[in-house]
């Protein structure tokens, strides 16, 4: 194996070990030593693919050239959230289907549609066989549906998933809507994002989440939002609990309304996505580290 490859980032296996407090609970999510059943750990699978492949100082190469990158932080990461918010909980990974936006689509042809990948490299994608067979070899339960994009696989299991806590990893913000006394969202940046974080961060409850982000737009959905309101507008509109259909009458509501009802659909996540997964309420072992699951996989000696 290359010089600078996985063997010789192996102390990243080392500092993943040491955040895993199996006995204490002062470093860990609280919620995960409850009484209320097996915690849900579930993982945005493209969301981290995405974050483990880019922003590494050197490349992992496997022994035949590949660069192993995406697939070996992509178990370094997982495996840390893990340790942390994860302790005892049973994870699960989700992955966007093939066709995962062409319902959204159906509702608005535009949807995503300021999103170019002409010239972008996507070979990271290309781990995605790799990634779920290492999810596989050590007992991670893992989804992708054709039709499906992993925010609705998420949230059809986190519903399903009565009374449990639920953990969400991923630093997409439409999982706020999600949020609720027994589901929090794992951020990166932020770490456990509750109601309380929500509420003093944007001025709104997650209940109110989708109308914000409804009112003030989305990019990144292509979600262009009402004219002149940015995030703090559209808190004030909705200040007291008001909701986007309190809203109806006014001016400014009422000629978009349309528009305005067809992106709420596009941010909702649906909660009926036929997931032919059944949950075991079994803690998921502990992760392997990187440089194991390479090996067991022949990508390393």
């Amino acid at each position: 194996m290359a010089r600078g490859g996985a063997r010789a980032h192996t102390n990243v296996d080392r500092v993943v070990t040491a955040v895993r407090p199996e006995t204490s609970k002062r470093f860990t999510d609280g919620g995960l030593f409850s009484e209320l059943g097996t915690p849900l750990f579930c993982v945005d699978g493209n969301n981290l693919l995405w974050r483990a492949a880019h922003g590494s100082p050197a490349p992992f190469p496997a022994d035949d050239g590949r660069d192993l990158t995406p697939l070996f932080r992509f178990i370094t990461k997982l495996r840390r959230a893990l340790g942390t918010y994860g302790v005892f909980a049973e994870c699960v990974v989700c992955f966007d289907g093939a066709d995962a936006w062409s319902g959204r689509l159906d509702v608005d042809a535009s949807y995503k549609g300021n999103r170019s990948y002409e010239n972008a490299d996507l070979s990271f994608m290309g781990w995605l066989p790799e990634i779920r067979a290492a999810l596989d070899s050590v007992g991670i339960a893992n989804v992708e549906i054709e039709d499906s994009e992993a925010d609705d696989v998420i949230a059809t299991l986190a519903f399903r998933a009565t009374g449990r806590p639920v953990r969400i990893l991923s630093t997409d913000r439409d999982y706020y809507q999600l949020v609720s006394d027994r589901t929090m969202v794992v951020s990166p940046r932020v770490g456990l994002v509750d109601e309380a974080h929500i509420v003093a961060r944007y001025g709104v409850t997650p209940s109110q989440w989708c109308d914000f982000r409804t009112l003030a737009g989305d990019p990144s959905d292509g979600i262009a939002g009402l004219p002149g309101v940015g995030l703090t507008k559209a808190a004030a509109m909705l200040a007291g609990g008001t909701s986007l259909d309190d809203l109806r009458d006014d001016p400014l509501v009422a000629e978009r309304w349309d528009d305005l009802v067809r992106w709420r659909e596009l941010i909702r996540v649906r909660t009926d996505v036929p997931v032919d997964l059944e949950l075991s309420g079994t803690a998921t072992p502990r992760l392997p580290s990187p440089s194991a699951i390479c090996a067991a996989l022949g990508l390393v000696r």
